[in-house]
């Protein structure tokens, strides 16, 4: 018997075991899958409670995930880097959220505060048949729209609803040593995911 032979068959049981162990870790922190809105130019977007969240928190917390349906890459605009890409914000984009009353408030993230330094556009690169996704908090958000800048979510039923507004880069955003950003062909138009009811308790 060849020993390489059983090697080979060893390393591709472990392998085997380790992608079924990564599914089912994938699969654990999303029990089920995502409700999607409806596609705009091969994107989609849901927004669903985050189940990978350990501690039930006041308001909930979610994510935000984006998916290519088409059959091309797609580059998205999401926000603003600052200090060379160490810190992200996808503040493109926005919350609306509607009370039990109907009346409804757009959520913006809160930060960055101050821009001191360099800033960069945070462009995001989504593959054919990728998805990617983000937490939201909602304590980082507020409804500046409105001039609520301490609003605060009461006992009741709500329902929250994502949206992304695409845009390109101009030449004035991109810095000096990456004017070639700006020619890149982004995204452009408006998504919004499903519409998620959750409710605020008492306790």
């Amino acid at each position: 018997m060849n020993p390489h032979n059983g090697l080979n068959k060893t390393l591709g049981f472990l392998l085997l075991a380790s992608l079924l162990m990564l599914a089912g870790s994938a699969a654990a922190k999303r029990a089920n899958p995502p409700t999607w809105g409806e596609a705009v130019d091969s994107l989609q977007m849901s927004i669903y409670p985050d189940a990978a969240s350990r501690v039930k928190s006041k308001p909930p917390k979610f994510r935000v995930e984006l998916r290519n349906t088409g059959e091309n890459d797609l580059i998205l605009n999401l926000g603003i880097m600052l200090a060379n890409g160490k810190r992200q914000y996808p503040n493109a984009v926005v919350l609306s959220l509607t009370d039990d009353t109907g009346q409804r408030r757009q959520l913006d993230l809160r930060e960055p505060g101050f821009i001191a330094g360099r800033m960069d556009p945070f462009v995001l690169p989504i593959p054919i048949d990728a998805t990617f996704s983000l937490s939201v908090d909602l304590d980082n958000y507020w409804a500046a729209k409105s001039k609520e800048f301490d609003y605060k979510l009461k006992p009741g039923s709500y329902s929250i609803q994502a949206q992304l507004a695409g845009r390109g880069v101009s030449q004035q955003e991109a810095n000096l040593d990456v004017k070639g950003i700006a020619l890149m062909p982004y995204w452009k138009g408006t998504v919004s995911s499903n519409q998620l009811r959750f409710d605020i308790s008492n306790e």
